[in-house]
């Protein structure tokens, strides 16, 4: 009986069930145990999706929803049979839960879903991924937000991006894949590529991989092949595209490494604060402008400001589990 009704449920779900299977899904939910059996239907479906244990608070934010939903409808004068009732309520309430493609959820991220607008935040020193209702697979780095629409895929495939994502695209030519974010637009229709929009970087920086993307904004547009690079700049309102011998290098952070090219220490000051969730101050100006070369693996934040200081001209202190100081290192003496 179990999944009996699992099948059919999922069916009538998603609107496939026929007339048949909805007649039988009606005689089986007035058996013994059926609302047990909904209930477990709910938390397998919700870890498919999430790769996660439901969390609690979500399990309980969802049945008082229902429950509410339910109280509602009890109060409307129309007749309508309790299992249609009742499935109607499960479909408005699980439906954006079990079928808009959340692929992995931790529960130090924010999963929102107001009446219009899906909205995915990950926190400072975590990462996530989603898979989008057309299959699209997005990756989102640390203190990064995702926003879109309820109807995506219906007309238009629009995202809206606030921090760093990946972005593997599933072609379809009627619907270019558009991520949005405060100054430029990055059109795709089947590509694979990164964008890193942070609002308090100097530059938006869009990298391909795979495919073709546009991008542009309300003066601007420039197309980029695989392995090229375009950076708009905050400051000047204008674009920069560059050719790179690796492009995966700057989507090194997918596989937990950092890796970093003449960065100047202020900007990894930035990334590392978002991967750690920690504050980093500098002890005066000039230390920021000293730049880094190296690829490290992303380990604890203590290995990784030491692999920095033993070739840069630095140290630091930890002033507590959450502040680090980067302070000029002291100059070597010759015996």
């Amino acid at each position: 009986m179990k999944n009996e009704i699992n099948i059919l449920l999922e069916e009538f779900l998603k609107k496939q069930a026929n007339a048949e299977e909805t007649i039988r899904l009606k005689e089986l939910f007035h058996q013994t145990g059926a609302k047990e059996m909904l209930s477990d239907f709910y938390k397998e479906k919700w870890e498919e999706a999430t790769s996660a244990p439901i969390d609690a608070e979500i399990q309980k934010r969802m049945w008082m929803n229902l429950q509410e939903r339910i109280n509602t409808d009890t109060a409307v004068p129309v007749k309508l049979p309790l299992w249609k009732k009742y499935f109607r309520i499960a479909a408005a309430i699980l439906l954006p839960l079990l079928f808009t493609g959340l692929g992995y959820y931790y529960s130090e991220n924010r999963f929102y879903q107001p009446h219009d607008k899906t909205l995915v935040h990950v926190d400072r020193g975590q990462k996530a991924g989603l898979q989008l209702p057309d299959g699209t697979q997005i990756r989102l780095n640390s203190g990064s937000s995702l926003t879109y629409d309820n109807t995506y895929n219906k007309k238009e495939r629009v995202v809206h991006l606030q921090g760093e994502a990946w972005f593997e695209v599933n072609r379809d030519k009627k619907k270019p894949f558009i991520v949005k974010t405060d100054a430029v637009s990055i059109e795709a229709v089947g590509t694979s590529f990164n964008v890193k929009a942070y609002p308090d970087d100097d530059y938006i920086i869009t990298t391909l991989i795979e495919g073709c993307v546009r991008v542009s904004n309300h003066s601007l547009s420039d197309l980029l092949a695989p392995n090229e690079q375009l950076a708009f700049s905050r400051n000047t309102g204008q674009f920069a595209k560059s050719i790179l011998l690796n492009a995966e290098r700057n989507t090194s952070w997918l596989n937990n490494q950092l890796s970093f090219d003449r960065e100047r220490m202020e900007d990894i000051a930035k990334i590392l604060e978002r991967m750690y969730n920690i504050q980093v101050k500098f002890a005066s100006e000039n230390l920021k402008n000293i730049r880094f070369s190296g690829k490290i693996k992303n380990n604890n934040l203590e290995s990784v400001l030491q692999l920095i200081a033993f070739v840069s001209p630095i140290r630091y202190t930890l002033e507590n589990d959450s502040t680090v100081v980067i302070m000029e290192s002291p100059p070597r003496t010759h015996k």
